[in-house]
């Protein structure tokens, strides 16, 4: 069956690429021109071509010098196109004794429809290479992308402490070594794993993640090594786990401390041998795979008390990343509100821009118990509920405005260890000098602005204020320029 390939000029070539009864050395003596002998005008023309006599017929080259041409019994020769949505591409051939004009009519036909059948065969392969390529650019797209957005200067935060973390994970990625990435729940222990992998030489390879507290021990089992058809009831057929995916690539195991003592040993073996054997078989399978775990628990701790063995802890501890609270780098949050702000303008189609000093002063003051996840859920509720461009308060998630509020009466109300304080702060004045007249007046004084400035905090009017306190409006304005109140 010759068949052309066109090398991106108008100079083509047909060649044998499939055939029987030829050797390898007349296979490749047989190469024609498109328009050369009867196969190459068959490959111009599309039309089909019956030759009764080869030995009669000076259009047939015999390039592959497999006929001989003074037999006895002649021989025939048809010769039909092979067209992919009207275009042809090669040519189907085939030689038979000699036979009278109904019988090659026949054959021609036969050979037709089969030259048909092979032409949508050929349609297909070309679709299905068509589609592995287009999957193949797309699959070096996403790559691209990912190593990008996943870059080590593309990470929000400027503070010290981030920098510390995002150079650690920049001299963890050159290497092949386990990582421990510690920290608490929202910190961004997933982002660390990807920032590792997309630096590290293994980018091209799968990063595979498995939560090991989401899933019971036995599927958490499975999950991890695969299982063999029979395994277990419900294994209906052979399955692989995710160190077998992970082949090349990185295994992220999220809350590794909840992982059974059992699965543990099994973790360490594999870590060890870079081998195991999946679910119900005892084929070994090995794995080229780079393992970066992660947990919010204190391994250290879990050590001591027996729930974790030692030796894979120093296993897995290889090199430590620890992730500090969103707490310990409040720096960050204004950049961290500014990108998540822009994430999700985009998908809402909204244009929240304005952020008020005393919105930023909520937000900077509030803990975070959740880390940069609640800070992120708490700017996609704002975009999302509000209608104008300005981040108002109003909106804030429940717990941080009561948060604000019980810090604001703790600056307004004085504690009792205040009032202790206070005390002893007279007693040490009138301790210190013999002038009691003196020290009366300036603790009179010193109180008398402590409750001016109450009032001022409830937001009395200077005529409610001067009534409140039993003097004129006249004696409070001399006081405040006194006090140097506004």
């Amino acid at each position: 069956m010759p068949s052309y390939f066109p090398p991106g000029s108008g100079n083509l070539k047909l060649k044998i690429v499939a055939a029987h009864g030829l050797s390898s050395e007349e296979q490749a003596r047989g190469q024609y021109a498109v328009g050369e002998g009867v196969t190459g005008q068959v490959v111009k023309t599309g039309v089909a071509e019956i030759i009764p006599d080869i030995g009669k017929d000076g259009r047939f080259l015999n390039r592959t010098v497999a006929r001989k041409k003074d037999l006895a019994s002649p021989i025939a020769f048809i010769c039909v196109p092979l067209k992919v949505d009207d275009e042809v591409v090669g040519a189907l051939s085939v030689d038979r004794p000699f036979a009278f004009e109904t019988t090659l009519q026949k054959d021609l036909r036969l050979l037709s429809i089969v030259a048909a059948i092979v032409s949508q065969v050929l349609k297909i392969n070309h679709l299905i290479r068509v589609e592995k390529e287009e999957i193949l650019a797309r699959d070096q797209g996403r790559l691209r992308e990912l190593r990008s957005r996943y870059r080590l200067d593309n990470v929000i935060g400027e503070s010290e402490a981030i920098r510390k973390v995002l150079a650690m994970a920049a001299t963890a990625a050159k290497s092949r070594a386990s990582i421990l990435v510690t920290g608490e729940t929202g910190t961004g222990k997933e982002l660390i794993a990807k920032v590792v992998h997309y630096n590290s030489a293994r980018a091209s390879g799968p990063l595979i993640k498995v939560n090991c507290g989401a899933l019971p021990e036995d599927l958490l089992e499975s999950e991890l090594f695969g299982h063999v058809k029979g395994a277990f009831t419900g294994a209906l057929h052979d399955r692989k786990g995710r160190f077998e995916m992970a082949d090349g690539g990185t295994l992220f195991l999220d809350e590794i401390g909840e992982m059974s003592p059992r699965l543990q040993v099994k973790l360490l073996r594999v870590l060890q041998e870079r081998e195991f054997e999946p679910v119900g078989s005892s084929r070994t399978v090995a794995a080229d795979v780079r393992v970066v775990t992660a947990t919010s628990k204190d391994l250290r701790e879990e050590v001591r008390q027996g729930h974790f063995r030692e030796d894979l802890y120093y296993r897995l501890n290889v090199i430590p990343i620890r992730l500090p609270p969103l707490r310990e780098r409040r720096e960050d949050i204004p950049l961290l509100i500014n990108h998540f702000l822009e994430k999700f303008n985009l998908e809402n189609h909204k244009n929240v821009r304005k952020l008020s000093r005393k919105v930023l002063d909520i937000l900077l003051d509030y803990p975070w118990p959740g880390n940069v996840r609640e800070l992120e859920n708490c700017i996609e509720r704002v975009v999302v509920m509000i209608e104008g461009d300005a981040l108002s308060a109003d909106f804030l998630p429940a717990e941080i405005l009561e948060h604000d509020h019980q810090r604001f009466l703790k600056r307004k109300r004085p504690s009792c260890m205040d009032i202790m304080d206070l005390r002893s702060a007279a007693e040490r004045l009138c301790a210190g000098t013999d002038d009691l007249s003196s020290a009366r007046s300036l603790l009179l004084q010193t109180m008398e602005e402590i409750v001016i400035r109450c009032g001022l905090l409830k937001n009395f009017s200077q005529r409610d204020l001067a009534a409140k306190l039993g003097i004129s409006r006249m004696t409070l304005r001399k006081k405040l320029q006194a006090y140097n109140l506004k």
